[in-house]
């Protein structure tokens, strides 16, 4: 799917195809997801350096796309891959007092710095969308630290409510 996205507060047009990740691209792949665990640490202290977590991360990120017959879209333009969505195609409720039906979790999504505001993340997003509908569950789930304040904002806007908060205290 070829996408023209236009931003009109940067007045730039951004051409990228968005299209279902290849075993080619599994090096790129695992340094955007590097790229994500990185840009994401300054926000979340539990989190371990990139470099000690991300082959098993990647191998464990892939396995579970896989296991859940979800899918992996890439964002492509002429210098290459610029950002990704992983959703895990069908996921059982782990709590026993939540609706026993089958549904989609959007595990990670990923838009370079630079092509950000352009419509990239909302093409990603949106073809996720599309193939959890095709997965036949009834909803999309994800995670967003709360201090990401600018992905918190960026979800809200595309009709994700907050449902369930995590509350850590620190000793």
């Amino acid at each position: 799917m070829e996408l023209s996205d236009f931003d009109s507060r940067e007045g730039t047009t951004l051409m990228v195809t968005i299209r279902p990740y290849s075993q080619e691209d599994c090096e790129v792949l695992r340094s955007l997801v590097l790229c994500l665990h990185e840009t994401l640490r300054p926000l979340d202290t539990d989190l371990a350096p990139g470099d000690q977590i991300i082959d098993r991360y990647f191998q464990e990120l892939m396995t579970k796309v896989e296991s859940t017959a979800g899918a992996v879209f890439v964002a492509e333009d002429d210098s290459g891959l610029v950002g990704y969505v992983c959703l895990w195609g069908c996921i059982s409720p782990e709590d026993l007092d939540e609706r026993p039906d089958p549904f989609s979790f959007m595990a990670e999504l990923f838009v370079r710095p630079e092509c950000r505001n352009l419509g990239v993340g909302r093409s990603l997003v949106e073809r996720a969308e599309r193939y959890a509908a095709e997965c036949g569950t009834y909803k999309i789930e994800l995670k967003v630290l709360a201090r990401n304040e600018a992905a918190v904002r960026f979800y809200e806007a595309l009709g994700y409510v907050p449902r369930v908060m995590v509350m850590s205290k620190y000793f």
